[in-house]
């Protein structure tokens, strides 16, 4: 009887600890930077070019309410820079998504416009009302303190979306 009450205790103890590292686990390793320690630069990349993801920030949540900037350090497929791409949205990316080609598309891009917009989409009649879509104004990005090697640079920084243009003609 005594082993089987020590056996109870043993899985208390397993059941304590998991449960303390499964709450440690939350967002709550994510802290913020205001978007003024980023170097602004329109022109560190253009619309449409095609980069490679190195780092990405991610986020606490899905970032439904546009509250922060999702951080994403990137090199430029056509001129080899490093820059920051500040973004509204996770898009889910995984370890292996390094070796993808994305392209980025600056604010006043459509695609970015819409994405920023997803709760207005019905109120879009003609693709003349996403020129009046105002983008925004988010003042702090999500930063993970873990990745602070990569993160805390002084690279170019742009604000956008990443995706992949493909290639639609028809033959």
């Amino acid at each position: 009887m005594e082993s089987i009450k020590s056996l109870s205790n043993g899985y208390k103890s397993i059941i304590y600890t998991l449960s303390v590292l499964l709450f440690s686990c939350n967002g709550d390793v994510y802290k913020y930077w205001e978007l003024s320690k980023f170097r602004l630069d329109k022109n560190a990349l253009k619309d449409g070019e095609e980069i490679k993801i190195l780092y990405t920030s991610r986020g606490p949540d899905y970032n439904k309410d546009l509250k922060y900037y999702i951080h994403i350090v990137a090199v430029s497929q056509e001129t080899g820079d490093t820059v920051n791409i500040l973004t509204f949205s996770d898009n889910g990316f995984k370890m292996e998504d390094g070796d993808k080609v994305f392209n980025y598309f600056d604010e006043n891009n459509h695609i970015t416009k819409i994405g920023h917009s997803l709760e207005k989409i019905d109120s879009i009649e003609h693709v003349d009302d996403i020129e009046k879509i105002q983008n925004p104004k988010i003042n702090k990005v999500a930063r993970d303190p873990r990745y602070d090697d990569i993160a805390d640079n002084n690279y170019p920084t742009v604000i956008g979306t990443i995706g992949i243009m493909t290639n639609t003609q028809n033959n």
